[in-house]
């Protein structure tokens, strides 16, 4: 099993738009053979801040998730509302 966590500067003002823009990435990624969890989240201590936490069942699975259409779309398309490009942490489970 593997997490994901997706740390995204969002331009002020630009979080409520982001989040739009991403629900159907969402909703086509929880589809997805081999997902277990991928939700938007705003961390308790940044109010505005946004990240994404997935959850794979294996690294197989999560690499099928980045070759998939909505993946190549979505993902490059939400850099016009971040600040920096994201900060992405990959973790195996132990």
């Amino acid at each position: 099993m593997v997490a994901v966590f997706v740390k995204e500067n969002v331009k002020e003002g630009m979080r409520d738009a982001y989040v739009e823009y991403m629900q159907e990435a969402i909703r086509l990624t929880k589809l997805e053979d081999g997902n277990i969890a991928y939700d938007l989240y705003e961390p308790a201590d940044e109010p505005g801040g946004c990240a994404m936490i997935e959850v794979w069942e294996s690294k197989e699975a999560l690499d099928r998730h980045m070759q998939s259409e909505h993946f190549k779309k979505y993902i490059p398309g939400g850099d016009a509302y971040k600040t920096a490009p994201s900060k992405i942490q990959i973790f195996e489970r132990l």
